[in-house]
């Protein structure tokens, strides 16, 4: 039961981050992808091992290291739903996921677009005066 516990609890940080990011706080997003990363996505190249070397063990599930996570000795309940719990943590964060990069987009769109038409924004849109820049030294 305490890995049923830890599973419920991991998925409602994982829901209240997608929905802390929904309000205005997109970074968490990103923090709910990283941390969940490897129990939703798996071992990644550079991230978790250098090319050319094994990938580490994942950790088995069941908490048991004998088992090794093939469901030896759990009732098909159980295996129900531990599968459950999991596809219900994978939704939240691949919800985060999408929502990170959608928002990273459309971040990096907007600076490209100052950067490049800052000539066409009025006056108003710019903290300083370009005239401003011989009294800070910059």
């Amino acid at each position: 039961m305490a890995d049923s516990d830890k599973a419920k609890e991991e998925i409602l940080l994982a829901r209240r981050m997608f929905l802390a990011g929904c309000l205005g706080l997109p970074w968490l997003w990103i923090c709910n992808a990283l941390y969940f990363r490897l129990k939703v996505f798996g071992p990644k190249v550079v991230l978790d091992y250098w090319p050319g070397h094994a990938p580490p063990q994942p950790e088995s599930e069941g908490g048991n290291s004998d088992n090794s996570g093939d469901g030896e000795g759990e009732t098909m309940e159980q295996q129900l739903e531990r599968q459950v719990q999991k596809q219900e943590l994978e939704k939240w964060v691949k919800r985060s996921t999408r929502g990170a990069v959608i928002v990273m987009g459309i971040f990096v769109a907007w600076i490209v677009t100052f950067q490049c038409l800052k000539d066409s924004f009025p006056s108003g849109w710019f903290v300083m005066d370009e005239s401003d820049a011989e009294v800070t030294g910059w």
